[in-house]
């Protein structure tokens, strides 16, 4: 085709240059139209073969980086016919990566190549996307902190901005915030998410009795109800709202209970229950004894539901200076929190299994559902430390009845199948109250202390999670009671005695 261009000019330039030559023999009016006519169809001819192609190019074109594989089809004119498919693309563009890219688009003509240039800009116009893991409302209990969820980031260009994810708190009210995620890409894209995070009460109030919880009545004395007072985080005081039931018969010897209730707002019900013991003092053998045994008891210190970076550091460093092992029943922990757990580890203490999760309605749906829950934290307890453990505390103790709600009768199951499979569980037989029942490190105290007793092995039931301050103010003056007064201290081992509660499920 080309060919055929340039024999035609040539031949149009011959032609017209004979015209010219013949045109000297012809005069007048004739001889210059025919001079005019041929300088004409040379200029023609001339403007013809110099014309240059029609392409369908600009100078700049934009593309969204990763959604084409291609440049898309050129198309080109040339002399009114289609060249499309002789255009020659010089250069390369990376698809996949922002930039600006520098290509030629070549096409041939009757006297040469003809180039356009163009620059093609990959950008990123599309935010990154913010998947939360977990709930968009996650509901927690108004005393603890939330533990993130997890969430993870995908983005059309970079490829890894898990840690440019800022999370900010913004208050709603006192029962409610949010939890604002917010990332930003090379391409300066921003991209957010929310979470709720609703504060319910799960706190029981407390109560707290008028006298001694056990109080020794001589046969035929008269009972004098002491009373109680209740006090809730919440609801403030609740001492009216208490109700009292049991009867104290003083004309017949045994042990009467006289039971204390009381709901909060949020029907968190707290019961707290008085001892009266009628006795005979012509009977010595039922009479009140306050001489405490010489044997001297040994105190086990348990911590639960940890490791929190706020208060098990601290609580480690308390029992490093006052030279006493201890045992901690923990839950599944952060890369952050590994640390703490070997720390535990290389400092003597014992580490035990509470679970990898702590979620009542997920662990007692099944045997299996439970089984699973402590293997899979024993597993990454012996992958990430080396450490493996036989000891393990069950959410709720195994006298927990909110397992009746998932599963009836699992408790009674769980109990003979962990150490059918070789654990040893260890429920406790003094509660310090710190996971609701007090709210001052002096009551810590107080029912840490008032609960020890010599002849026997002292299980004491605290916990080291975030926040828990009433615990860690009055470690060490427990610590110092028991050594003052003849105690020993000692973490979980193959020689403790296994302290179990009574099944109730």
């Amino acid at each position: 085709m080309w060919y055929l261009f340039e024999l035609i000019f040539y031949v149009l330039i011959i032609t017209t240059l004979i015209i010219l030559y013949k045109v000297k023999k012809l005069s007048g009016l004739k001889k210059y139209i025919i001079i005019v006519s041929a300088i004409f169809a040379l200029a023609l001819g001339i403007t013809f073969a110099l014309e240059k192609p029609i392409v369908s190019v600009t100078d700049s074109i934009s593309y969204e980086v990763k959604t084409h594989e291609n440049l898309d089809i050129v198309q080109a004119y040339y002399h009114f016919l289609n060249v499309s498919d002789k255009v020659q693309i010089n250069g390369e563009v990376d698809f996949n990566k922002v930039g600006n890219y520098k290509v030629e688009y070549v096409i041939p003509t009757l006297f040469g190549n003809y180039t356009k240039e163009q620059t093609i800009e990959i950008v990123d116009t599309t935010a990154p996307v913010i998947t939360l893991e977990g709930n968009e409302i996650e509901k927690i209990s108004y005393n603890k902190e939330y533990e993130e969820a997890g969430y993870a980031v995908t983005d059309n260009s970079d490829e890894d901005l898990y840690d440019n994810v800022t999370v900010t708190k913004e208050e709603v009210n006192e029962k409610e915030y949010k939890l604002i995620y917010t990332v930003e890409d090379s391409s300066h894209n921003v991209s957010t998410a929310e979470r709720t995070v609703e504060l319910i009460d799960e706190v029981a109030p407390v109560i707290k009795l008028k006298g001694d919880s056990t109080i020794y009545i001589k046969l035929n004395d008269k009972y004098t109800e002491q009373g109680a007072t209740a006090n809730d985080e919440i609801d403030g005081e609740l001492t009216d709202a208490i109700k009292t039931s049991g009867k104290v018969d003083t004309s017949k010897e045994g042990k009467y209970k006289i039971t204390y209730t009381v709901k909060d707002s949020s029907e968190n019900e707290a019961k707290k229950t008085r001892t009266i013991v009628v006795y005979d003092e012509s009977k010595p053998s039922v009479t009140p004894n306050t001489n405490p045994s010489s044997e001297t008891g040994v105190i086990y210190l348990t911590f639960d539901d940890g490791p929190s970076s706020s208060i098990t550091p601290k609580i480690l460093d308390i029992l490093k200076a006052k030279g006493v092992k201890a045992t901690f029943f923990i839950l599944n922990y952060s890369a952050a929190n590994e640390k703490l757990v070997k720390r535990e580890i290389n400092e003597g203490h014992t580490v035990g299994i509470h679970g990898y999760s702590h979620t009542y309605s997920e662990i007692y749906t099944s045997v299996d559902a439970y089984m699973n829950n402590i293997t899979k934290l024993r597993d990454k307890i012996k992958k990430s430390t080396g450490y493996d453990t036989i000891y393990t505390r069950f959410p709720g103790g195994s006298s927990n009845t909110v397992s009746r709600n998932y599963c009836k009768g699992i408790m009674t199951v769980l109990t003979k199948e962990v150490v059918a499979r070789g654990y040893k569980y260890f429920d406790w037989n003094v509660s310090s109250g710190d996971a609701g029942d007090v709210k001052t490190s002096q009551a810590v105290y107080n029912n840490v202390t008032k609960g020890l007793k010599h002849n026997r092995a002292n299980m004491v039931l605290m916990h080291d999670f975030s926040g828990n301050t009433k615990t860690l103010n009055a470690l060490s003056d427990i610590i110092d009671y028991g050594l003052k007064n003849g105690y020993t201290f000692s973490s979980i081992n193959s020689s403790t005695p296994m302290i179990k509660h009574g099944v109730n499920n």
